[in-house]
């Protein structure tokens, strides 16, 4: 099961009562809309709550801070352990399967670059809903050092180190791995190269390439390395490329994960629904106003979405607000426009606009 699916077999059969005291929780009681207790080798009797319909946890410290979050965050903070070790942890006390399809060391090399395509259906949107897992071995023949180009841009040491950056002296490009967004930190579903050549474009290269090709559609780039921080701040930023998610954190901002693009597939709507957060929508200078509504309207009445539009022209057309500094990315993020009711209608009258011509 991924973790949205096994948040929802949880409170479909009743299981929380049952992850508690297996986390050593105890004077647990029970109310109407949630659940009470104190945590391990702690004499406060009240100081976890477990929300029954979401699993949406808080911690209530003693310094009077609250660590927020749901039931694999609350795991994590107790056995102090990660994201994924979470996950399994959950999977083992009920006897189910915690596993991916993983591919062998010999069969790593893609030697048909069409491969992946013939795996997508052609109705749009469609993907491998089971895909092949590789372990960290992929990453060996890469050097794990950060190109000079990406420090000089503010994607920091630390960072690179985290999501496994690398690069590839005979590919002449930066090696960007892809963690599948509820496997373990070795669980990779490909690897995207961007090119180091500034001159790509007069040689016909590729700005980015798929080194080992993935379907990107069914994943978001960051969350597997950002989910606990997602899960306690409450809201998930939501931006088109990889290098967004990297910036992002070089300033301290662990909260993004990436589409991969400026459209959003069936299967990322569902993971970002799923994680129970404010969703907040941030993509390039240059999408129109009409796309970006047209991606929040995928969570409107569901989740509170928010955009980033901006109106003062701070950014350069090809600009993201992850390209910029946090004094600018600051304002723009504090003026963030909700998409409520207003903004739902807009996108109907202009999508009925511009189907009428």
């Amino acid at each position: 099961m991924t973790a949205n699916e096994l948040i929802q077999y949880i409170i479909d059969n009743d299981k929380i009562v049952y992850i508690l005291e297996n986390l050593g929780c105890h004077h647990l009681k029970e109310y109407s809309k949630e659940y009470r207790c104190g945590l391990p080798s702690h004499s406060s009797k009240d100081a976890i709550s477990v929300k029954k319909e979401t699993l949406k946890t808080k911690i209530y410290q003693s310094d009077s801070n609250i660590i927020r979050g749901n039931i694999f965050t609350l795991c994590m903070n107790i056995k102090n352990i990660s994201f994924s070790d979470s996950n399994r942890y959950v999977h083992n006390l009920f006897g189910l399967e915690y596993k991916f399809n993983h591919k062998k060391k010999d069969d790593m090399q893609f030697n048909d670059p069409l491969e992946i395509f013939k795996k997508v259906k052609s109705k749009r949107h469609s993907y491998d809903l089971n895909p092949e897992i590789y372990s960290d071995e992929m990453l060996k023949e890469y050097v794990p050092y950060p190109h000079i180009d990406w420090i000089r841009e503010g994607i920091m040491p630390w960072t690179c180190e985290k999501f496994k950056i690398g690069y590839s002296n005979q590919k002449k490009r930066i090696i960007i791995p892809e963690r599948y967004w509820c496997g373990t930190e070795n669980d990779y579903l490909g690897i995207m190269g961007r090119t180091i050549i500034k001159e790509y474009s007069m040689f016909d290269i590729p700005k980015y390439l798929a080194i080992k090709p993935y379907p990107r559609s069914m994943n978001l780039y960051g969350l597997q390395e950002n989910y606990q921080k997602i899960q306690e701040y409450g809201y998930v930023n939501v931006c088109e490329s990889q290098k967004g998610v990297l910036k992002r954190h070089s300033r301290n901002d662990p909260t993004f994960c990436a589409l991969g693009c400026h459209d959003i597939s069936n299967e990322q709507i569902k993971i970002l629904i799923g994680l129970d957060v404010d969703i907040i929508i941030q993509v390039d200078k240059d999408v129109s106003i009409q796309h970006i509504r047209s991606l929040c309207e995928n969570f409107y009445s569901i989740r509170n979405v928010y955009y980033i539009f901006d109106k003062w022209d701070l950014l350069q057309p090809k600009e993201s607000p992850t390209d910029v500094k946090n004094k600018i990315y600051n304002f723009l993020w504090k003026y963030k426009v909700k998409y409520d009711e207003k903004e739902h209608k807009l996108y109907l009258k202009n999508k009925k606009e511009i189907i009428n011509g």
